[in-house]
């Protein structure tokens, strides 16, 4: 399941499928136009792999509900490769068109990189959440301490995941629709 999200996330074909496309520069697009590329179907990849994220965190809290240490150990490790795969995306196609398409609107620009600024951290604070448990030694207190940890990242994805939808997803235009 991993390895087929992680093909689409980075648009990654196998035999069989559709054979590979020229390079932008043999197609005669300059590589730093590319760099900016609008993709008319990135906001709804973005919003599928939020509904991924959110169903993969649902599965980790019930395996930590029932107590499953296995499950929710590979759980985790899940939803955290998802999530770090979605933050790569938008980082490297979300955020670099948004910031190219609107570097000479001040207060976007400043807004785009104070969204910007918090999906670092946020990736920061799961990366940490992350190793918190993965590798470490199981107990009965390390399992109620997940429960409170999970509360806590469970409202910072759903607020992230609104703010996104709501406030960044909609300034994603083609060129012609932009200011």
């Amino acid at each position: 399941m991993l390895d087929v999200f992680l093909n689409r996330l980075f648009r990654r074909h196998g035999a069989g499928h559709r054979p590979a496309q020229p390079s932008r520069a043999e197609r005669g697009v300059p590589v730093a136009a590319a760099a900016f590329a609008y993709r008319p179907a990135l906001i709804e990849e973005l919003e599928r792999e939020h509904r991924a994220l959110q169903g993969m965190f649902a599965a980790l809290h019930r395996a930590h509900r029932v107590g499953d240490v296995t499950a929710c150990i590979a759980n985790l490790q899940l939803f955290t490769n998802l999530l770090r795969a979605h933050l790569l995306k938008e980082n490297l196609q979300l955020y670099r068109y948004l910031e190219h398409a609107h570097r000479r609107d001040r207060a976007a620009a400043q807004r785009l990189a104070a969204l910007r600024t918090e999906m670092q951290a946020i990736g920061s604070t799961l990366s940490t959440f992350a190793s918190a448990y993965v590798n470490a030694s199981w107990d009965e207190r390390r399992r109620r301490q997940l429960g409170r940890d999970l509360d806590g990242i469970g409202r910072i994805l759903a607020q992230r995941i609104a703010t996104e939808e709501h406030v960044l997803y909609p300034l994603y235009l083609p060129p012609q629709d932009q200011r």
